[in-house]
């Protein structure tokens, strides 16, 4: 199974929020009888096709996180459905961390996503809420101003 970070592959993500996906392949499907024939999709691409399908079964049973990539210490181990094909992860602190999808006999069975979360420094963050709650004051001073003039107008 090809796990992968939506983002892009080798991405830094700037937050501590990232969405891994795996999308379905021909070779993961453990029953055939659900699967969706060329024209059933109408003129969607395959690739859009095989993520859209979700009564496909994969062998996939939890989705691993380790701050290391041999995996010799798990932080996070989540249960996934078996027709699950993407999870979005939050609350990230800066740091790499690596992924991988386990079976039921707890052996892998995708290969490792590593994900690099470097979050926006501080700095930048404190400069751009003080200039948007900067804007924000003025436009409700302008719309004041008017409507104290227009009263006075009239």
């Amino acid at each position: 199974m090809d796990l992968q970070l939506k983002e892009g592959k080798d991405e830094v993500i700037p937050a501590g929020h990232f969405n891994l996906i795996w999308p379905v392949s021909e070779d993961d499907s453990t029953t055939s009888e659900h699967q969706v024939s060329e024209g059933d999709r109408g003129d969607q691409s395959s690739a859009i096709k095989d993520v859209l399908v979700d009564d496909e079964h994969h062998s996939a049973t939890q989705l691993k996180l380790s701050s290391e990539q041999s995996f010799s210490q798990v932080s996070h181990t989540i249960r996934i459905h078996s027709t699950q094909r993407a999870i979005s992860l939050t609350g990230f602190s800066n740091g790499v961390y690596y992924a991988q999808l386990f079976n039921a006999d707890d052996q892998p069975v995708s290969n490792i996503v590593s994900v690099k979360v470097e979050h926006h420094s501080m700095f930048k963050v404190w400069v751009i809420f003080i200039s948007g709650a900067t804007l924000f004051l003025i436009l409700i001073g302008y719309m004041v101003v008017k409507v104290f003039r227009h009263k006075e107008e009239a």
